[in-house]
Protein backbone atom coordinates (compact mmCIF):
# COMPACT_ATOMS: atom_id res chain seq x y z
CA UNK A 1 0.00 0.00 0.00
CA UNK A 2 2.41 2.39 0.89
CA UNK A 3 4.54 2.06 -2.73
CA UNK A 4 0.62 2.53 -4.48
CA UNK A 5 0.76 5.67 -2.45
CA UNK A 6 4.14 7.19 -3.12
CA UNK A 7 3.89 5.80 -6.62
CA UNK A 8 0.39 8.66 -6.38
CA UNK A 9 2.42 11.24 -5.14
CA UNK A 10 5.27 10.85 -7.90
CA UNK A 11 2.98 10.65 -10.87
CA UNK A 12 3.63 13.12 -13.71
CA UNK A 13 2.11 16.36 -14.03
CA UNK A 14 -0.83 16.03 -15.29
CA UNK A 15 -1.71 12.50 -14.89
CA UNK A 16 -4.70 11.41 -12.64
CA UNK A 17 -4.41 11.06 -9.20
CA UNK A 18 -6.57 8.16 -7.83
CA UNK A 19 -5.34 4.90 -6.53
CA UNK A 20 -7.40 1.78 -5.51
CA UNK A 21 -5.59 -0.28 -2.94
CA UNK A 22 -8.24 -3.83 -2.98
CA UNK A 23 -8.50 -6.98 -1.08
CA UNK A 24 -10.40 -9.54 0.81
CA UNK A 25 -11.88 -8.82 3.91
CA UNK A 26 -9.31 -9.93 7.19
CA UNK A 27 -6.18 -8.78 4.94
CA UNK A 28 -4.74 -6.12 6.92
CA UNK A 29 -6.01 -3.09 4.40
CA UNK A 30 -7.40 -0.98 7.59
CA UNK A 31 -3.65 -1.53 9.36
CA UNK A 32 -1.84 -0.66 6.59
CA UNK A 33 -4.32 2.87 5.80
CA UNK A 34 -3.59 3.79 9.24
CA UNK A 35 0.31 2.92 8.78
CA UNK A 36 0.50 4.72 5.99
CA UNK A 37 -1.30 7.52 7.35
CA UNK A 38 1.42 7.91 9.95
CA UNK A 39 4.35 7.28 7.97
CA UNK A 40 3.66 9.26 5.04
CA UNK A 41 1.70 11.89 6.66
CA UNK A 42 -1.37 11.17 5.13
CA UNK A 43 -4.94 12.28 6.07
CA UNK A 44 -6.92 8.83 6.77
CA UNK A 45 -10.49 9.11 6.84
CA UNK A 46 -12.70 5.46 7.73
CA UNK A 47 -16.16 5.93 5.69
CA UNK A 48 -18.85 4.26 7.54
CA UNK A 49 -22.22 2.51 6.17
CA UNK A 50 -24.67 5.32 7.20
CA UNK A 51 -22.46 8.98 6.07
CA UNK A 52 -24.12 10.88 3.51
CA UNK A 53 -22.32 13.36 1.51
CA UNK A 54 -22.76 16.54 3.92
CA UNK A 55 -21.35 13.90 7.05
CA UNK A 56 -18.77 12.82 4.94
CA UNK A 57 -17.19 16.29 3.96
CA UNK A 58 -17.86 17.60 7.42
CA UNK A 59 -16.04 14.32 8.76
CA UNK A 60 -13.08 15.04 6.02
CA UNK A 61 -12.88 19.12 6.96
CA UNK A 62 -12.63 18.05 10.76
CA UNK A 63 -9.65 16.33 9.96
CA UNK A 64 -8.63 19.33 7.88
CA UNK A 65 -8.65 21.46 10.65
CA UNK A 66 -11.57 23.32 8.97
CA UNK A 67 -14.96 24.83 10.01
CA UNK A 68 -17.63 22.44 8.84
CA UNK A 69 -20.81 24.35 8.74
CA UNK A 70 -22.34 25.46 5.38
CA UNK A 71 -24.33 23.84 2.60
CA UNK A 72 -23.18 20.71 0.52
CA UNK A 73 -21.20 22.77 -2.20
CA UNK A 74 -20.20 25.02 0.14
CA UNK A 75 -18.12 22.06 1.85
CA UNK A 76 -16.91 20.82 -1.17
CA UNK A 77 -15.87 23.92 -2.17
CA UNK A 78 -13.80 24.20 1.25
CA UNK A 79 -12.56 20.71 1.69
CA UNK A 80 -11.11 20.98 -2.11
CA UNK A 81 -9.27 24.47 -1.01
CA UNK A 82 -8.27 22.90 2.54
CA UNK A 83 -6.55 19.81 0.65
CA UNK A 84 -5.13 22.06 -2.13
CA UNK A 85 -3.17 23.92 0.57
CA UNK A 86 -2.12 20.51 2.93
CA UNK A 87 -0.69 19.31 -0.20
CA UNK A 88 -1.05 15.78 1.75
CA UNK A 89 -2.81 12.70 0.21
CA UNK A 90 -5.98 11.62 1.10
CA UNK A 91 -7.05 7.62 2.53
CA UNK A 92 -10.15 6.85 1.94
CA UNK A 93 -11.08 3.69 3.75
CA UNK A 94 -14.33 1.37 3.76
CA UNK A 95 -14.03 3.32 0.11
CA UNK A 96 -16.87 0.46 -1.24
CA UNK A 97 -19.57 2.52 0.64
CA UNK A 98 -18.58 6.07 -1.62
CA UNK A 99 -20.34 3.75 -4.29
CA UNK A 100 -23.51 2.90 -2.60
CA UNK A 101 -23.65 5.99 -0.90
CA UNK A 102 -23.31 8.04 -4.22
CA UNK A 103 -20.50 9.80 -3.21
CA UNK A 104 -18.32 9.39 -5.86
CA UNK A 105 -19.23 12.60 -7.69
CA UNK A 106 -17.93 14.15 -4.65
CA UNK A 107 -14.79 12.43 -4.55
CA UNK A 108 -14.16 13.19 -7.92
CA UNK A 109 -14.73 16.77 -7.78
CA UNK A 110 -12.35 16.98 -4.46
CA UNK A 111 -9.28 15.38 -6.82
CA UNK A 112 -9.73 17.55 -9.81
CA UNK A 113 -10.30 20.67 -7.76
CA UNK A 114 -7.25 19.83 -5.29
CA UNK A 115 -4.58 17.77 -7.24
CA UNK A 116 -4.49 15.77 -4.19
CA UNK A 117 -3.33 12.04 -4.64
CA UNK A 118 -6.19 9.88 -3.23
CA UNK A 119 -6.01 6.01 -2.31
CA UNK A 120 -9.13 4.12 -2.03
CA UNK A 121 -9.05 1.28 0.04
CA UNK A 122 -11.58 -1.62 0.06
CA UNK A 123 -12.59 -4.74 -0.93
CA UNK A 124 -11.81 -6.99 -3.80
CA UNK A 125 -14.65 -6.23 -6.23
CA UNK A 126 -14.00 -2.83 -5.43
CA UNK A 127 -12.28 -2.24 -9.45
CA UNK A 128 -14.97 -3.57 -11.23
CA UNK A 129 -17.71 -1.22 -8.81
CA UNK A 130 -15.84 1.65 -9.81
CA UNK A 131 -16.17 0.92 -13.46
CA UNK A 132 -19.28 1.36 -13.39
CA UNK A 133 -18.68 5.17 -13.30
CA UNK A 134 -16.51 6.31 -16.56
CA UNK A 135 -15.46 9.43 -15.50
CA UNK A 136 -14.36 8.12 -12.05
CA UNK A 137 -12.74 5.07 -13.74
CA UNK A 138 -10.61 6.88 -16.35
CA UNK A 139 -8.89 8.84 -13.37
CA UNK A 140 -7.48 6.02 -11.54
CA UNK A 141 -3.95 5.86 -12.18
CA UNK A 142 -2.62 2.58 -10.31
CA UNK A 143 -4.30 -0.27 -8.80
CA UNK A 144 -2.52 -2.99 -6.29
CA UNK A 145 -3.94 -5.98 -4.69
CA UNK A 146 -3.71 -7.31 -0.85
CA UNK A 147 -1.48 -10.00 -0.44
CA UNK A 148 -2.22 -12.72 1.83
CA UNK A 149 0.33 -12.92 4.91
CA UNK A 150 3.56 -14.70 4.41
CA UNK A 151 5.22 -16.38 7.16
CA UNK A 152 7.56 -13.11 7.53
CA UNK A 153 3.90 -11.44 8.01
CA UNK A 154 2.99 -13.99 10.16
CA UNK A 155 5.86 -13.52 12.69
CA UNK A 156 5.56 -9.79 12.66
CA UNK A 157 1.84 -10.28 13.82
CA UNK A 158 2.60 -13.04 15.92
CA UNK A 159 5.39 -10.72 17.94
CA UNK A 160 2.83 -7.78 17.89
CA UNK A 161 -0.14 -9.81 19.76
CA UNK A 162 2.21 -12.01 21.86
CA UNK A 163 2.52 -11.21 26.00
CA UNK A 164 6.28 -11.17 27.11
CA UNK A 165 7.66 -14.87 27.63
CA UNK A 166 5.79 -16.73 24.65
CA UNK A 167 7.56 -17.48 21.98
CA UNK A 168 6.89 -19.12 18.58
CA UNK A 169 8.78 -21.08 16.19
CA UNK A 170 8.28 -20.95 12.21
CA UNK A 171 6.73 -24.21 12.26
CA UNK A 172 3.64 -23.51 14.36
CA UNK A 173 3.24 -20.08 12.80
CA UNK A 174 3.38 -21.77 9.30
CA UNK A 175 0.65 -24.17 10.20
CA UNK A 176 -1.16 -21.08 11.50
CA UNK A 177 -0.54 -19.05 8.46
CA UNK A 178 -1.50 -22.06 6.38
CA UNK A 179 -5.07 -22.92 8.13
CA UNK A 180 -6.08 -19.42 7.56
CA UNK A 181 -4.90 -18.98 4.20
CA UNK A 182 -2.99 -16.28 5.19
CA UNK A 183 -5.45 -14.04 6.35
CA UNK A 184 -4.14 -11.29 8.79
CA UNK A 185 -7.30 -11.07 10.92
CA UNK A 186 -7.70 -14.89 11.55
CA UNK A 187 -3.84 -15.16 12.37
CA UNK A 188 -4.12 -12.48 15.18
CA UNK A 189 -6.92 -14.05 16.30
CA UNK A 190 -5.43 -17.78 16.36
CA UNK A 191 -2.10 -16.51 17.46
CA UNK A 192 -4.36 -14.63 20.67
CA UNK A 193 -6.26 -18.09 21.16
CA UNK A 194 -2.53 -19.84 21.25
CA UNK A 195 -1.24 -17.58 23.70
CA UNK A 196 -3.82 -18.16 26.24
CA UNK A 197 -4.07 -21.79 25.61
CA UNK A 198 -0.09 -21.88 26.66
CA UNK A 199 -0.36 -19.86 29.54
CA UNK A 200 -3.20 -22.07 30.62
CA UNK A 201 -0.83 -25.44 30.26
CA UNK A 202 2.51 -23.68 31.10
CA UNK A 203 3.65 -23.43 27.96
CA UNK A 204 6.63 -20.30 27.04
CA UNK A 205 7.93 -22.24 23.63
CA UNK A 206 5.20 -22.82 21.18
CA UNK A 207 6.63 -25.68 18.77
CA UNK A 208 4.70 -28.26 17.53
CA UNK A 209 5.88 -30.60 19.86
CA UNK A 210 4.75 -28.84 22.52
CA UNK A 211 1.66 -27.74 21.60
CA UNK A 212 0.74 -31.62 20.96
CA UNK A 213 -2.98 -32.44 21.04
CA UNK A 214 -4.39 -28.89 21.82
CA UNK A 215 -6.94 -27.87 19.64
CA UNK A 216 -6.28 -24.67 17.48
CA UNK A 217 -9.18 -22.17 17.14
CA UNK A 218 -12.77 -23.41 15.52
CA UNK A 219 -12.85 -21.39 11.99
CA UNK A 220 -16.68 -22.09 11.59
CA UNK A 221 -19.68 -20.85 14.37
CA UNK A 222 -21.57 -23.03 16.63
CA UNK A 223 -24.30 -24.97 15.93
CA UNK A 224 -27.23 -25.29 18.15
CA UNK A 225 -27.31 -28.62 20.22
CA UNK A 226 -29.86 -31.07 18.93
CA UNK A 227 -32.74 -31.41 20.83
CA UNK A 228 -33.15 -27.42 22.41
CA UNK A 229 -35.58 -25.37 22.35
Amino acid sequence: MAGLLNELKGRVFGAPGFGVFHGPPGYGKTFGAIFCAVELDAIHLLVQSEWSKKFFLQQLLRELGQSTQGTVPELVQAATQALAIESRPLIIDEADYLVAKGLTGIVRDLHDGSQTPILLVGEEDLPQKLRRFTQFDSRIFAYAEALPADLRDTRELADMVSPQGISFDDQILEEVRTRHTGNARWIVKEVSHICKQARLNAISEITKQSWGGLEFLRDTAPVPRGGLK
